[in-house]
């Protein structure tokens, strides 16, 4: 008769933390970024731009934002299948302690129904994960379409010709990177996600 090791749940939990702080580490800051790229003395003979994107998706006050809500959610989850986990510990225990004494086919049927909750533990792991990262993938989505809506109009203003991302150019002079300046405007256009408003469309 086959006993499921609780300890895999422990395993699955670690996966689930880990495998969403992977996820939201692609927001972390750069520390050692140089902060003084508002000098936009683009050259009207050469109307090119550049931004860096990952910084100014993962600066702005709404990405800042996002971050605290999903490592909220994180905890929450994270407690709720830590409950469960200790839950189904103990009904194994139980378990295997009457084994010996129970009539084969009722202890049968308790296993029967310790094995449902062991799956039924398994999709929620499952479903957990799936749920933040689609939410993350989303926030960031709706950031991005922001920020892309503000190099549009700084692009429009300035007449460029050209706006890359830093992530395609070898080198571009601090003078023609407009990052500083998208950050500043996005986090007056979009201080913040309406992450609830994520939530329940999933």
């Amino acid at each position: 008769m086959i006993f499921f090791k609780i300890n895999i749940f422990l395993n699955i939990l670690k996966i689930f933390l880990v495998s969403i702080f992977c996820i939201s580490i692609s927001f972390a800051q750069e520390e050692n970024l140089d902060e003084n790229n508002n000098d936009l003395s683009i050259s009207q003979t050469f109307p090119i731009a550049v931004v860096d994107m990952q910084r100014i998706v993962g600066q702005s006050s709404a990405a800042v934002k996002v971050r605290e809500y999903i490592e909220n959610k994180k905890e929450e989850f994270g407690t709720e299948l830590k409950n469960e986990e200790q839950e189904l510990k103990t009904i194994q225990e139980d378990l295997a302690s009457q084994r010996s004494i129970m009539p084969p086919d009722e202890f049968a049927e308790l296993e029967a129904t310790f094995r449902k909750r062991v799956e039924a533990l398994q999709q929620m792991v499952a479903e957990r994960n799936q749920l933040l990262e689609e939410m993350l993938s989303k926030s960031v989505q709706i950031i991005q379409l922001e920020a892309i809506k503000i190099i549009t109009e700084i692009g429009k203003e300035k007449q460029l010709a050209l706006t890359l991302d830093t992530s395609t150019v070898v080198i571009a002079a601090n003078s023609i990177n407009i990052s500083s300046s998208v950050i500043e405007l996005l986090n007056i256009n979009l201080p913040e996600v309406d992450m609830d408003a994520i939530m329940s469309k999933e």
